[in-house]
Order: structure tokens, then sequence, then C-alpha cells
């Protein structure tokens, strides 16, 4: 089966975060990976129609974040989610997240 272009997006941004993730100093590497993972694991699925109230598919993930430290797993984690809920359908969201964190 072909690759498709949110998996595909999804493997590529791991790349990046296990780059990311090579930097640190090796003893922090488990830690910080495990952090973010779970951080991406709370992500929401859940659709919103047009007109319906907020759900939890509906975060503002960067709201209380003025600039983002990448050497904060949980902020990485939150700007890699918000970048999937601005992603129009929430089937191609569910690629790119599953991707991603099969490929961590």
């Amino acid at each position: 089966m072909e690759e498709t272009r949110g998996a595909k997006y999804g493997r590529n941004l791991a790349i990046w975060v296990n780059y990311t993730i090579q930097t640190l100093p090796e003893e922090k590497r488990e830690s910080y990976q495990n952090r973010l993972i779970k951080e991406l694991r709370k992500y929401s699925l859940k659709p919103r129609k047009k007109g319906e109230p907020r759900n939890s598919g509906c975060a503002f993930e960067l709201e209380n974040i003025d600039k983002c430290n990448i050497k904060n797993p949980e902020d990485l984690a939150r700007l890699l989610k918000e970048g999937i809920h601005l992603m129009y359908q929430k089937q191609t969201a569910e690629k790119v997240l599953k991707s991603l964190l099969d490929n961590l």
C-alpha cells in the first residue's frame, strides 16, 4: 500500500523531532521522548461541525505559550498538535499523528 500524503508528512515530522531529541544530552533523551509522546497522545480527533460549540477537538494548544521552548517536550508536543489541529480534515490529522507516533 502506498504511503499517504498525511503519513509521509508525519514520518518526516518524526525525522525532525528525532533530530531534536538527538541534540539533547544522552541521559535526557529517553525521558524527553516519553514526555513528548505522552503529550501527543492527548490529541483529540473528535470532529466539530460548523456551528457546533467547541469540544475537546477544538484545543488552542499554544494559547498560554508566548515562545515555544523546544527543550520542553510538552511545548514541542503542543506545537506539533497545533499544526495538526490546523488541518482541515480530521482523517488527515489522524494519519499524520499516527505516522508521527509510529516513527518516534
